[in-house]
């Protein structure tokens, strides 16, 4: 199913890991939510988005403390896909779960993300592996980004 975390998406990088499987829990309860009332749907589209933030603060600075070479890149695709979230989740706020949230909370975002893992997510956990066998890996920290 696209909206659910499966073990091909597995980086074997712990912290990732997790808060990916994470913004699929979150997610997956958001799609859940838009054939009920308004308030809960947008408080779990809020949970997923402040997950959100939270993962693409953790994983753009791990990018930058490692020096990963494709950062710039894999930081543009997060900063394509939140503005394309925030399309959603606007259109939610001001009309609901119009046909194009419920396409953006089952299928967008979900498809995004795990062609995200997959392909910019995949390269940078296999790069943090090299790095942690090398003993070159730094803890991350988080930016403040936070999403409106």
């Amino acid at each position: 199913m696209p909206g659910e975390w499966s073990p091909e998406l597995t980086l074997n990088n712990e912290l990732l890991d997790a808060q990916h499987m994470e913004l699929f829990r979150r997610l997956s309860a958001a799609a859940e939510a838009v054939d009920g009332p308004r308030a809960p749907l947008e408080a779990a589209v809020d949970a997923f988005a402040d997950t959100l933030v939270e993962h693409l603060a953790v994983e753009e600075r791990l990018m930058d403390d490692t020096l990963y070479p494709e950062r710039v890149r894999h930081k543009s695709a997060h900063e394509l896909f939140v503005a394309d979230f925030e399309k959603v989740r606007a259109e939610l706020r001001a009309s609901g779960a119009t046909p194009t949230v419920v396409d953006g909370l089952r299928r967008r975002v979900p498809e995004w993300l795990r062609f995200h893992t997959r392909v910019n997510d995949a390269p940078f956990g296999a790069y943090l592996a090299r790095r942690k066998q090398l003993g070159g890996a730094r803890a991350p920290r988080d930016n403040g980004r936070r999403l409106s």
